[in-house]
């Protein structure tokens, strides 16, 4: 879905721009943008991540 690509992406763009150095989302963005990934792969990659650790925490509530 385009718009809820968007919508993640602009989170990762505001995550980049707060630089919050204990966040495992925003030390894994940029890990991959020194690897060299692209702009647009290193963000997908981070909110794949990010999607991961949200899904998880959400079922922890639910057990």
């Amino acid at each position: 879905n385009p718009a809820l690509r968007k919508a993640c992406f602009e989170v990762m763009q505001a995550l980049k721009l707060s630089k919050p150095q204990n966040d495992p989302v925003y030390l894994f963005m940029i890990k991959k943008e020194q690897e060299g990934k692209p702009y647009n792969v290193a963000k997908m990659a981070a909110v794949n991540k990010f999607l991961r650790i949200y899904y998880a925490r959400a079922m922890e509530l639910y057990k």
